[in-house]
């Protein structure tokens, strides 16, 4: 889905699984090319969309010693099947709004003092719910811009 050497990416999505939700189940991340099925309640994917690298490889070099900064865009999405709560649309926003809500205070307070991932700054721009094309089913998206450090 994204290329797996992207320490921030597993940091997002640590800091998405670690997050504490409402409800049951636990979000559980989806990394599969393949549909949801019946049980996409909180299934969750870190995707890079954006930003002016597709790898952290083909980071510009500055030179001996120097850093690098790197902005990067991730689409942080959460998919939502139909009818948690009987089929009732009021309630599954009302639990769809709470689990923004609680992700983007996730995110906002992930741990950034780890010195191997660069990252340096991760900021939620905006979340929406989007309507997926199979009978109802929701998901969640948020993105987020990202500052990453890479040292030389």
């Amino acid at each position: 889905m994204t290329w797996p050497a992207d320490p921030a990416r597993a940091q997002i999505v640590a800091a998405v699984g670690d997050a504490a939700l409402t409800g049951k189940p636990k979000q559980l991340e989806w990394d599969r090319i393949e549909p949801l099925g019946r049980q996409a309640w909180r299934r969750f994917s870190v995707l890079a969309v954006g930003g002016d690298l597709e790898t952290l490889r083909k980071a510009p070099q500055v030179g001996p010693g120097g850093l690098v900064y790197l902005a990067r865009d991730y689409l942080l999405t959460v998919f939502y099947e139909r009818g948690k709560h009987r089929q009732s649309m009021g309630a599954d926003s009302d639990a769809l709004i709470d689990d923004a809500e609680r992700l983007v205070a996730a995110l906002c307070r992930m741990n950034y003092a780890t010195p191997s991932t660069g990252l340096e700054l991760c900021h939620p721009r905006s979340w929406r719910i989007v309507d997926l094309p199979d009978e109802g089913a929701l998901s969640l998206e948020i993105d987020l811009a990202c500052k990453i450090r890479r040292e030389l």
